[in-house]
């Protein structure tokens, strides 16, 4: 990310209410805030309030990012480019910011008009609500996590149980795998939804402040490659 009206005039340090100026010392803080945050979240998920709509979404995003940031809990105004390891250099395609509530408006509708409780091809549709939800990519910083907190907070809604710490734990396999599933390879996201939504217990860490975790997913070096190789995207001047 380069820039934009969101950041300090000549860097891409985003305006925060610190006034820190250095990006690395924003992201530590950002972390250390967000993980108290989703703590709070797991302790007492209703703290917001739960209506599923445009509301809702950005509810968890004011939530997670007020502390920090002016701007949290607004739709972003001005289009985006976010530099992608797994593009080489190359950002994904983001929904213009002028239709950003308009393609909310039509996400929500589709998502909940679907019977979920009659349905046994959930893995499937979990893995394309959240890849749709995340490609409009409707705020300036934290889709990532507001989307996957929506995600988690809609399937409570609806009884489905989605083991969450399993994508928060694994935030750049998580991030590489949206990409990827947004040029139609999905497998490495719909791996993870899969195991994030199986019943039986699995070995699940919750992350603090203080963790170094070390991924446990990882996308095999040969895809890697390949999806690099096959998708040329023009890179921001």
């Amino acid at each position: 990310m380069t820039g934009g009206k969101h950041c300090y005039p000549g860097t891409d340090v985003l305006i925060n209410r610190y006034g820190i100026k250095d990006k690395d010392k924003l992201e530590k803080l950002e972390i250390q805030k967000i993980v108290t945050k989703l703590l709070g979240l797991d302790t007492r998920w209703t703290r917001i309030k739960c209506t599923y709509d445009l509301e809702h979404l950005i509810s968890i995003h004011k939530y997670l990012f007020g502390d920090i940031y002016d701007f949290a809990g607004t739709f972003r105004k001005e289009n985006l480019f976010k530099s992608e390891r797994v593009l080489s250099g190359g950002s994904a395609d983001y929904c213009d910011y002028k239709y950003i509530k308009d393609e909310l408006k039509i996400l929500f509708k589709k998502y909940n008009s679907y019977e979920w409780e009659k349905n046994d091809d959930n893995e499937r549709v979990v893995t394309e609500f959240l890849l749709d939800l995340w490609s409009i990519h409707p705020f300036r910083e934290g889709n990532t996590r507001t989307c996957i907190t929506f995600l988690w907070h809609y399937l409570k809604g609806k009884k489905i149980n989605l083991k969450v710490e399993l994508l928060r734990n694994n935030p750049m396999y998580v991030r590489d795998a949206l990409v990827m599933a947004n040029y139609e390879e999905k497998s490495y996201l719909q791996k993870i939804i899969s195991d994030a939504l199986k019943e039986k217990d699995i070995d699940v860490k919750y992350v603090t402040c203080d963790d170094n975790l070390k991924e446990q997913y990882h996308i095999a070096k040969g895809d890697y490659e390949a999806f690099k190789n096959k998708y040329s995207i023009k890179k921001e001047k």
